[in-house]
């Protein structure tokens, strides 16, 4: 099964982009994306939502919960 951040870095490294680009996609600094990728922090619902969408995929594909505390 791969975690979100392998997930993400296949999908950046494909199409050639940034963890700033994606940061900036999803409104966020990348410190911010980084803390989400290594579990530190949850992904709000709405940023669940636009990553799935950047990346192609369902929020239960990301396998990630969407629902931030």
């Amino acid at each position: 099964m791969d975690s979100i951040k392998e997930r993400v870095g296949a999908y950046l490294e494909r199409e050639g982009k940034t963890k700033k680009w994606l940061a900036d996609e999803l409104d966020m600094s990348t410190v911010t994306l980084n803390s989400k990728l290594n579990g530190e922090t949850e992904f709000s619902f709405s940023q669940a939502i636009r990553l799935s969408d950047v990346l192609g995929c369902t929020v239960s594909e990301l396998r990630i919960s969407p629902f931030a505390n």
